[in-house]
């Protein structure tokens, strides 16, 4: 069974390993990273240890394995003309991909911006990462824009990505 909750300190090595995975196993090569480094994981660990951190996170956990096998996020900014939006990020492990859990992960992180007063998310999405947008267009979001050569992904190549939005 996988349970969703949000993150708590700690949880930043379960999430690191989740993104290794998917590095590793070639599945996340559409994102915009290519390697998960300390100065990520201690910028994760102290936004989760922080009261007024200016970003929520979210995971999902398999029960029988205590394993992190998913993680959602939003960032936001508390003041200033975009501060009713959120900036959206998630992933699955690779093993637990096609489950349902990024959904599922994706909605618990869109209703908690809501709560909190949010009126708007968006995200960017590689266009090869067909998975990422369809399920994005499942949890109500739609395609506003397309960015040009927007990722430079580990061969040198450049891709494009959707920018998709969604109001709260």
């Amino acid at each position: 069974m996988i349970k969703i909750r949000k993150a708590k300190l700690g949880d930043e090595i379960g999430i690191s390993k989740m993104v290794k995975a998917g590095l590793n196993k070639n599945t996340w090569a559409y994102t915009g990273t290519n390697k998960y480094t300390k100065k990520k994981l201690e910028n994760l660990r102290r936004s989760l240890s922080e009261k007024n951190s200016t970003s929520k996170n979210f995971v999902a956990v398999d029960s029988q394995t205590n394993m992190i096998v998913g993680s959602a996020s939003y960032l936001f900014n508390i003041s200033g003309r975009i501060r009713h939006r959120v900036d959206m990020g998630w992933g699955v492990h690779p093993d637990y991909a096609g489950q349902g859990i990024g959904t599922k992960l994706l909605n618990f992180a869109l209703n908690d911006a809501k709560k909190r007063g949010f009126k708007r998310a968006e995200a960017e999405i590689a266009i090869k990462n067909v998975s990422s947008w369809k399920m994005a267009l499942k949890c109500g979001f739609k395609i506003e824009g397309t960015k040009k050569k927007a990722l430079l992904i580990d061969d040198g190549k450049y891709i494009d990505t959707y920018i998709v939005g969604k109001l709260l």
